[in-house]
């Protein structure tokens, strides 16, 4: 049949129990329940039993003792925690049936003297019929009663407490009413009820007074084989097939062909009772897994008329979960307490508990039926990382089977949980990568791709050439979910330099771009017109990196791009010089850093030393060629200045002459008549007022050239006079000689001393004798040598030309002044000697004989003298109370004898003092008088002998 077509599992654990308590041990039991945690068995002799989750059994009698009488149907209505009974005397068919309604709460606390409430209803028709359906609303403020005649009743009102209830006959049909079923929506205004017939499905709107059903179809079903879902649509189970219904009509239905006796549902589940004859019996096919075998309780085979097939659906997962059967029929079907309890004929109790997820995933997993592990898996609100992973045993399931293409498309399903080089590693192989370039795309579309994937995809692409798929991917991608560098890199790498340039030019990676442009495409008009249209700082950072490669093709347009980014923002130095037309304004402006340093890019000229020349001419010319003190350049500006005028010079004193007629001619295109040699333009520069060439290295550049001019420049700018001299007597150049000595002679008169020595070694030259005799009469004037230094001098060399006759009235000066210095000197020899004796005679005669003293006055107060009175040896006499403190010293002799001390001790240090003593002897042109001079100071008086 067709409903062994559907696969079938036992996902459900079936457990008979043992020791039931006596009330499941009664005959023609009625089993009902309705999720409230509590079931109602209901027994032939009018008793109903209550029973919780410990099976502990509380009993009341719910019929009255009249013979016959039992309960034919019970509804738990749990939200108003109601039983509802129908009551019949199944001997007689004149009695009507009696609707009563038990409170649970009190019915638990007590089973005596708890009255029920009788629901009144009047008979629909004369001929009383059995009551074979009912239904109530969870407020229990409409119950509908269906019976065998045909009727449909609705009760509304305060039916609880048996109190402002009205009725109405719905519908009358003429075959028996088989199911009732309530529906409420969500605010409780609209109430639908569903009703089913042996040849009709109808709704009724019983919100308000219309009596017209709606027929949903033809078509009925058995007593208990219909219910309503969590939906609020209504389940009809026929023996074809089971059908869902809105109040729109039928949806969809699931294939299930076997007699239906009996329909409940478990969370998703449908729990099926079928008429299962023993040719019907179903067997499933013997496997090693003993999760899809019957148990040894279900191989029976039973009789039509003793035997039920109780069936679980999932008709989510379009399987059936169990199948097994129930010995002596269905009599009941409980559903609480997470479980489902089936009430066999024959007095059993089976409780059927669902395995957990892991454990029928396991069971689809040994059987390889992974897509319905999925599809399992997502029903049961399993994690998303999970259900992954059972896409990945899918995968690796097909990927063994050699099915790589259904392969890859179950490991897609696993992006963001398992790890992408899992995947990748085995589709590596080149008879993959289409597989594998599809898997990366949807990983980039996810957003999950790094830049090793984009770099991988690429590479599929390019190495598959499949420039359609490359284009595809890189020009309709939305959010761009890949590293932009990397797709720009491998395409370029690969040779797909069009698409390299759509990346670069689309995300601003203007570095890249420009690299295409000059090193794969060479167009290097291209890369210059775009760098143009970049701002100053840009532009400097790519053309230090690629202006070397541009300037070897076009030098000239290069090297106006170079100038025009290197006077860049000068426009804030303009502005400033020319606050208040000059004056303090100029001299307080600071001159900005330009965006590109000089220095920086010097050396992309390395090849091009031409192009250099004309790059700082421009430059120099544009930026720095203004007057002094325009404005206070900022240390980096001040450096570059620097590089650029020590690097211009350089390249004149190699010879290097710009391409260009003139600075300032780069753009302007004109030529002048003519242009400076190099070595012309350098001594220019250095002669600049303005020019801040390092003296240092311009030196040693013009020494190592042998640029003599340049040389001299240099002195004049430092204003070195002596070196020029030295410069001029090393060049021969008598004329510059003469024009520094006339100019400089006078305030530097040692020039003239360099100058006789050159004069006495080259008597060739024209007027050699008076420039001798110039220089002689300085340095006597002047005192500047001794005159044995000038004879050394003048006739220390063999090529001196110096003759007696050229300085005899030098000579004869010289001897007519030692002559007059020697008898001044003999003069005052005698005057020391003869002070010498006289005082040499005062001290003998102080040691030797005796002093008499005639004063008669006072020195100090001029009165006569009376003792006591002090007399000194300098001839001063006082009163002793004239001298008060004063000591030993004479007060009007104390100021002479002090300066005498003083000198002496003066002496006494100057003998300790001998680096003095050398100094002057070093730096004096007269030694001799030096040490003459030292020794009449008598320094060795002070000296102490030590003994040794």
């Amino acid at each position: 049949m067709a409903s062994f077509q559907l696969r079938q599992f036992h996902f459900f654990k079936r457990e008979s129990l043992e020791d039931l308590p006596e009330a499941f041990k009664r005959p023609e039991l009625l089993l009902s329940s309705n999720d409230g945690d509590l079931i109602f068995i209901a027994d032939s002799e009018g008793s109903i039993h209550i029973v919780n989750r410990s099976f502990i059994v509380r009993s009341f009698v719910a019929t009255s003792d009249v013979p016959g009488t039992r309960i034919t149907q019970m509804l738990h209505i749990h939200e108003a925690r109601t039983l509802l009974t129908i009551e019949e005397n199944v001997s007689t068919a004149s009695n009507r049936p009696i609707v009563k309604l038990w409170p649970v709460d009190k019915l638990l606390r007590q089973t005596t003297d708890v009255l029920p409430v009788t629901v009144k209803y009047q008979q629909p028709s004369s001929a009383p019929h059995p009551l074979t359906a009912v239904a109530a609303t969870p407020s229990i403020s409409q119950i509908a009663l269906g019976f065998a005649g045909g009727h449909i009743v609705l009760i509304r009102g305060n039916i609880a407490k048996s109190k402002s209830t009205k009725q109405r006959t719905l519908h009358v049909a003429p075959e028996p009413v088989t199911n009732l079923h309530f529906v409420t929506d969500d605010i409780g205004t609209a109430t639908t009820l569903f009703a089913t017939t042996t040849a009709q499905t109808l709704a009724f709107d019983t919100s308000g007074n219309n009596n017209e059903p709606i027929i949903l179809e033809e078509r009925g079903c058995g007593i208990g084989c219909s219910l309503v879902n969590d939906e609020r649509e209504l389940i009809v189970a026929r023996d074809e097939a089971i059908y869902v219904y809105t109040t729109e009509g039928r949806g969809p239905c699931f294939a299930f062909d076997a007699p239906k006796v009996l329909l409940r549902r478990f969370r998703h589940y449908l729990l099926l009772a079928t008429a299962a004859p023993s040719t019907m019996v179903p067997t499933l096919d013997h496997s090693a897994d003993s999760d899809v075998l019957l148990e040894p309780a279900d191989s029976r085979v039973y009789s039509y008329n003793d035997a039920t097939t109780f069936t679980i659906l999932d008709t989510k997962n379009k399987l059936v979960a169990y199948t097994g059967v129930v010995a002596g029929g269905v009599r009941g079907v409980a559903v609480e307490w997470g479980s489902v309890f089936v009430l066999g004929g024959h007095g059993t109790l089976d409780h059927f508990s669902e395995k957990d997820l892991l454990e029928k995933l396991d069971i689809l997993y040994r059987q390889n039926l992974y897509p319905l592990a999925v599809k399992m898996a997502q029903n049961g609100s399993y994690d998303l990382a999970s259900v992954a992973g059972i896409y990945k045993r899918y995968g690796d399931w097909l990927y063994s089977k050699d099915d790589f293409d259904t392969a890859m498309s179950q490991y897609i399903q696993t992006i963001g949980y398992v790890e992408p080089s899992y995947i990748i590693r085995k589709y590596l192989d080149a008879q993959r990568l289409v597989s594998l370039a599809g898997y990366l795309q949807e990983l980039h579309s996810a957003g999950m791709a790094t830049s090793d994937h984009t770099t991988l995809l690429l590479n599929c692409y390019t190495k598959l050439r499949d420039e359609e798929r490359l284009n595809q991917f890189i020009h309709t991608q939305e959010n761009y979910q890949f590293d932009v560098d990397t797709a720009i890199h491998v395409c370029r790498q690969a040779g797909f330099y069009d698409q390299a340039l759509y990346l670069a030019d689309k995300f601003a990676k203007t570095g890249m771009y420009l690299k295409l442009k000059v090193e794969d495409q060479d167009d290097i008009k291209a890369a210059l017109d775009y760098m143009h249209k970049l701002g100053d700082g840009d532009a400097s950072v790519y053309l230090a990196e690629l202006g070397r490669r541009c300037l070897a093709s076009l030098p000239r347009e290069t090297t106006e791009l170079l100038v025009d980014v290197c006077i860049s923002g000068m426009d804030v130095r303009a502005s400033s010089m020319k606050q208040d037309g000059g004056g303090d304004a100029q001299r307080g402006a600071v001159i900005t850093t330009p965006t590109l340093s000089m220095r920086r890019i010097q050396h992309l000229f390395a090849d091009q030393p031409a192009w250099l020349a004309a790059f700082l001419e421009n430059v120099i010319a544009r930026r720095w060629q203004q007057p002094p003190g325009a404005g206070v350049l900022s240390p980096e500006e001040e450096a570059d200045m620097k590089s650029a005028w020590n690097t211009l010079l350089e390249l004149y004193l190699c010879g290097v002459e710009s391409p260009l007629p003139e600075p300032g001619l780069l753009a302007a295109g004109t030529s002048p008549s003519k242009r400076q040699a190099p070595k012309e333009r350098a001594l220019d520069l250095l002669r600049s007022s303005h020019t801040s060439v390092d003296w240092d290295r311009a030196y040693v550049l013009c020494a190592s050239n042998g640029f003599k001019e340049g040389i001299a420049a240099l002195y004049e700018q430092r204003g070195d006079v002596t070196a020029l001299l030295e410069l001029s007597v090393e060049h021969d150049d008598v004329q510059r000689m003469r024009s520094l000595l006339d100019t400089h002679g006078g305030e530097q008169p040692d020039l003239y001393i360099k100058a006789l020595h050159y004069f006495a070694r080259n008597p060739q030259l024209s007027d050699n004798e008076r420039l001798l005799s110039e220089c002689l009469a300085t340095i006597e004037k002047h005192n500047l040598m001794s005159p044995l230094r000038v004879l050394q001098a003048l006739g220390g060399s063999d090529r001196s030309g110096v003759t007696l006759g050229m300085i005899r009235g030098y000579i004869m000066r010289q001897i007519e002044a030692s002559t007059k210095r020697i008898q001044d000197n003999e003069k005052a020899i005698s005057s020391y000697e003869k002070e010498y004796k006289t005082h040499q005679s005062s001290m003998e005669a102080l040691k030797t004989k005796p002093i008499v003293f005639q004063s008669t006055k006072c020195t100090s107060c001029m009165a006569p003298l009376d003792l006591p009175s002090i007399h000194f040896l300098c001839k001063h006499s006082y009163h002793q109370r004239c001298l008060g403190d004063v000591g030993d010293s004479c007060p009007k002799c104390q100021v002479e004898n002090q300066m005498l001390e003083d000198q002496r001790r003066r002496q006494e240090l100057a003998a300790k003092q001998h680096d003095v003593f050398f100094r002057k002897l070093q730096s004096s042109d007269d030694g001799f008088g030096v040490v003459a001079g030292w020794f009449s100071k008598n320094p060795f008086a002070f000296t102490k002998l030590v003994d040794q």
